[in-house]
C-alpha cells in the first residue's frame, strides 16, 4: 500500500490520529483497528526514552497497517 510506503521513520501520536481519522472516512479500516492502532502507539504504551519513541511508534503502525490491510 502506497501510504504504508510513505510513512516516515519517525512519528507523532498526533500524526497517527490523523492518519487514523483518514484511514476511517476513506473506510481502509474499522473503528476497532484504529482503536487498536491508536493504543498500540500511544505514548502510555511506548516507555521507552522520548528520543526513540517517534521512531518505535512509526515502526509498530506500520506494520500493524500490513497487518490490518
Amino acid at each position: 500500500m502506497h501510504i504504508i510506503a510513505s510513512l516516515e521513520d519517525r512519528i507523532t501520536a498526533g500524526e497517527v490520529d490523523i492518519y487514523l481519522s483518514n484511514f476511517l472516512s476513506y473506510d481502509i479500516i474499522s473503528e476497532k483497528e484504529a482503536k487498536l492502532l491508536k493504543v498500540a502507539t500511544s505514548d502510555n504504551v511506548l516507555v521507552v526514552p522520548p528520543e526513540l519513541r517517534d521512531r518505535l511508534r512509526a515502526n509498530i503502525f506500520k506494520n500493524m497497517l500490513l497487518n490490518i490491510v
